[in-house]
Formats: structure tokens, C-alpha cells, sequence
């Protein structure tokens, strides 16, 4: 039968030296990715956890909807107003509804 003998060993073959390098490039990439997570560790964090202001001002459902119907003309500017000064949304006294100059008036 073989029988392996001193000297006889040929090394770990090609199956070894392709383990070697896929450990490798993995401890690379960990590196890599360990490195860039460290300076920007705000970018990597779940987006449910970020704060309101990393997206911009938050949106009230209740005055999003409430603005829709005043564009849709359901309610009018006094409407508008008053129910967004009780959602805690107050309308300055300049914030009136936004005329065409150019527009004829209403008639």
C-alpha cells in the first residue's frame, strides 16, 4: 500500500492555499469595514434610530392631511388656520392665503 513517509508531505494543496486566501481577503474586509464604520458611525446606524432633525422636520399626519384639504379647497384659510394653531402648528399673522396679483378677483 502508500505509505507516507518523512519528506514525503507536498504541502496543503491547492484546497488549503484557497481556504488561506478567502480567510484573508474576509480579515481584509473586516478590517476595511471596521475602519470606515469608525469614522462615520452616524451613516451606519438604523434609520428608525436616527434622530427627526438627520431627515429633515418632522411631519404631523394630522397636518399633512389638514393641508391637503385646505389645497383641495374643502376648508378655507380661517379653517386652516384655526385648526393648525390647536394642532400646536400656529400660523403667523403674514402667512394669509397667497394671492395672483396677475388673477382677477373673485367674484
Amino acid at each position: 500500500m502508500f505509505r507516507y513517509g518523512y519528506g514525503m508531505h507536498h504541502g496543503p494543496g491547492v484546497f488549503g492555499w484557497v481556504v488561506l486566501v478567502l480567510i484573508v481577503a474576509a480579515l481584509a474586509v473586516g478590517i476595511v469595514a471596521l475602519v470606515r464604520w469608525s469614522r462615520h458611525p452616524a451613516a451606519n446606524t438604523p434609520v428608525g434610530s436616527w434622530p427627526a432633525t438627520a431627515h429633515g422636520p418632522s411631519v404631523d399626519p394630522a397636518l399633512a392631511e389638514l393641508r391637503l384639504r385646505y389645497a383641495r379647497g374643502d376648508i378655507t384659510w380661517e379653517e386652516y388656520a384655526q385648526r393648525a394653531a390647536n394642532l400646536g402648528f400656529p400660523v403667523g399673522p403674514n402667512a394669509g392665503p397667497r394671492v395672483d396679483p396677475a388673477a382677477p378677483p373673485p367674484s
